[in-house]
Parts: structure tokens; C-alpha cells; sequence
């Protein structure tokens, strides 16, 4: 089947969202994070209540079935600069990059906070040993900084 990018619908998609992370603990073991899928519902039902936030959740389906997630996050700093940080992308399938899901959903996020969101610079965080995540952002032309395992991008 072909894969698609769609917006999060709370109502239609929240269930399926929760199942995707759950799956996705096995390569958060890997990077030595855990989830907290109570902490996870609660955050996701409170971004559910703006508009622009929910928009914000780009999700990829292979047909009905959830094979993807992408997320961000904007905070402003005490000097009052926004910062926005771009979260791994949460797959299910296990040739995901070969098919291109991870880029198709960095695209689009990145088409949003360009166009709707109006941010010229994101960060990623990419660690070492996570060649596929590397990877992609290689092919995106997204360069590393030479001090961190930060990746940064203007758009």
C-alpha cells in the first residue's frame, strides 16, 4: 500500500498513537529512554485542545494502520528566543527508511513550522550509535553541530 501523511484527529487516531509508542519502546530501550503512556495520553489530550498543536502531529498510515508519528516542541527561553526541538519520529515498521517515512514525516513538519508556525530554526538531537536516524538527516542536508550530538537546521 501506499503510505500517507495525515493531521492527528483525537477522535479516530488517539488509540492508535498510544499502541505506536508502546511498540516504539523497544528503540527507546536502545537510546536509554523510557515512556510514561499516562504522561504521554495527558500531553497528547492537552495539545488535542489547540488547534495549531493538534495540526502539529503529523501521522503516516499505511492504509487504516499507524506506522508513524512526528512531534515537536516550542518553548521560549528567558531571553524570550523561541526554540523549537524536533522529536525522533516514532515508526512501526522496520524497513521505515527504506520506504522514506521518517523524511516524509520531517518534511511535512518542517513545511509547518515554516509556513503555519513561522520558525526558521529547529534542533534535533541524534545520538552516535543511532545510524538510521543519521542517516536521514544526512539526506535532508541537516548538518551536526561540531561541539554536540545536535543537529541544527534553518528553513
Amino acid at each position: 500500500m501506499e503510505i500517507k501523511l495525515v493531521r492527528y484527529n483525537p477522535r479516530q487516531d488517539k488509540a492508535d498513537l498510544e499502541a505506536l509508542i508502546a511498540d516504539f519502546q523497544y528503540r527507546l530501550d536502545q537510546l536509554g529512554e523510557k515512556v510514561d503512556l499516562d504522561k504521554f495520553s495527558k500531553e497528547i489530550d492537552q495539545r488535542s485542545k489547540s488547534l495549531i498543536n493538534r495540526n502539529s502531529i503529523v501521522l503516516a498510515k499505511d492504509g487504516d494502520s499507524l506506522v508513524g508519528a512526528g512531534f515537536f516542541t516550542i518553548w521560549t527561553d528567558f531571553l524570550g528566543n523561541q526554540h523549537c526541538l524536533i522529536h525522533d519520529v516514532v515508526t512501526r515498521k522496520e524497513n521505515a527508511f527504506k520506504n522514506g517515512i521518517e523524511e516524509m514525516i520531517l518534511r511535512e513538519l518542517f513545511n509547518y513550522l515554516k509556513k503555519t508556525m513561522k520558525i526558521d530554526k529547529i534542533g534535533l538531537w541524534a545520538l552516535k550509535r543511532d545510524s538510521n536516524f543519521q542517516s536521514v538527516l544526512m539526506k535532508l542536508k541537516i548538518k551536526k553541530n561540531t561541539e554536540l550530538d545536535y543537529y541544527e537546521h534553518y528553513l
